[in-house]
């Protein structure tokens, strides 16, 4: 069944049971109270013909006929009456009856003797339905039916049902109606979502919902926004992968074609030991390359693979020591010095995450400063306690990160304004950043210093060891 259909049954089911709960007691109530009135009428009226009816009626002899006091009538209402005998039997009635009066209390219903206070009952006189009260009178055992025709209960509730009936058929039908205008909004929202989705499904990368105010509902609204923005995310995500293999692609063809024009210009023609020599040398450094590249790839993936935080914890001078003998080639080469804390071997601190990925991400962060560093630079460590963990700083004396740049720096392969100037895929502060938030902590450029770029690597404190929280 259509979520429309749907909608439109449960929503008209609910109000039909809702009405019919709330009317057949109203209904019911209103003729109960309207029945009520007439019986104390009639109760009142039996009661007073009762007192004076003895001795002033002979048996087979009509009686009188007279009007009734029915409430919420205005004309005048004819009255039925009838006295029975001590044996229960019809000794005679008024002329309303036309003859055909109850030939005994039995034919009421009443088998036992009559309460002195009265019982109310219903007959039938020919197509005429009465509504009465037997009341014992005189001291011989008679009894007095006085009645009346319902007509006035009837009446009222016969038009109080065709009233309920009316709104019960009215507000049925709008119900179904308004519930069916909303199913249609609701489906079409619906609709559009999964027209979308198919969109999405099929590559299209392009599609979106739109002005979510268009929507009916505010949950069909906020479904709109966090679907747009899903398929915004997931836009970035396969154009950031599609840029990925392509640099990627980039950067592997290099060696590789530089490897092949080895081996081609090594096969062309016979060469002696040391040409031979000189071409493998210079093929090995293209294998070291795709080696180091195919490395830096296998890492950058494991960064960004979503790992959930170490629960590993390190010291932070292991992890800016080995950081920094991890670093010494390039330095050398390039006569830059790198400096560290003078008391880093007495800082006791612990922080979260494995040792060998922090001290690769402060590695990575101090081979970028060298490289930026001008011949003879110095490249800063910095080991700051800030609130909540450990900040280390990494500062070299270069020329800075273009504003320009500065958004981009952690993205894959970039290298920004005269990167192709220096070594590298352009990998390294991908990878720093992607082992630093494995670890929990947070990657960042300094972007108010000046006179250089200051990386900061943000690391919270470990966890307190079990033995630590338990100890007195």
């Amino acid at each position: 069944m259509k979520l429309r259909n749907r909608l439109v049954a449960v929503v008209t089911s609910v109000t039909v049971v809702a009405l019919a709960l709330s009317f057949v007691p109203l209904y019911i109530l209103v003729r109960a109270l309207e029945t009520s009135d007439l019986d104390n009428a009639l109760f009142r009226q039996a009661t007073a013909l009762a007192q004076h009816l003895p001795g002033t009626y002979a048996a087979g002899h009509p009686l009188d006929e007279g009007h009734a006091d029915v409430p919420e009538s205005i004309d005048p209402t004819p009255r039925y009456t009838a006295v029975y005998g001590p044996d229960h039997e019809l000794e005679t009635a008024s002329e309303s009856f036309d003859g055909r009066a109850p030939r005994s209390l039995e034919a009421l219903g009443l088998r036992r003797p009559v309460p002195w206070d009265g019982v109310a009952v219903d007959l039938e006189v020919g197509d005429t339905r009465l509504r009465g009260v037997v009341m014992p009178t005189g001291d011989q055992g008679e009894a007095l039916l006085y009645a009346v025709s319902k007509s006035t209960v009837e009446d009222d509730t016969a038009t109080l049902f065709e009233l309920l009936l009316a709104i019960f058929v009215f507000a049925a039908g709008a119900t179904a109606v308004i519930a069916r205008i909303l199913g249609e909004r609701l489906a079409r929202d619906v609709h559009s979502v999964a027209r979308v989705a198919r969109l999405v499904a099929e590559g299209d990368l392009a599609a979106r919902l739109g002005d979510p105010r268009s929507m009916g509902a505010d949950e069909t609204r906020a479904l709109a926004s966090d679907l747009d923005h899903m398929i915004s995310r997931l836009d970035e995500v396969v154009s950031s992968q599609r840029r990925f293999i392509s640099h990627a692609a980039h950067e592997l063809r290099s060696p590789l074609a530089s490897l092949r024009g080895e081996l081609q210009l090594a096969l062309r023609r016979d060469r002696d030991a040391e040409e031979y020599r000189a071409a493998l040398t210079e093929m090995l450094s293209s294998v070291d390359a795709l080696i180091a590249l195919a490395e830096d790839l296998l890492r950058l993936a494991r960064a960004q693979g979503g790992a959930p935080a170490t629960r590993a914890r390190a010291r932070v001078a292991d992890v800016v020591r080995e950081a920094v003998r991890m670093a010494r080639g390039h330095d050398d080469d390039r006569g830059v010095t790198i400096t560290a804390p003078p008391a880093l071997a007495e800082f006791p601190v612990e922080v979260r995450g494995a040792a060998a990925d922090l001290a690769r991400a402060l590695r990575n962060l101090i081979d970028n400063a060298v490289v930026h560093s001008p011949p003879g630079g110095e490249v800063r460590i910095e080991v700051v306690i800030v609130e909540g963990g450990v900040e280390l700083a990494v500062v070299d004396q270069g020329p800075g990160i273009p504003v320009q740049d500065q958004p981009h720096i952690f993205t894959p392969f970039f290298r920004g304004a005269g990167g192709e100037n220096h070594e590298g895929a352009g990998l390294g502060l991908a990878i720093a950043r992607g082992l630093t938030e494995g670890s929990g902590g947070r990657l960042a450029l300094d972007t108010r210093h000046t006179g250089g770029a200051r990386m900061v690597l943000h690391l919270a404190f470990a966890e307190p060891s079990s033995a630590a929280r338990s100890a007195p």
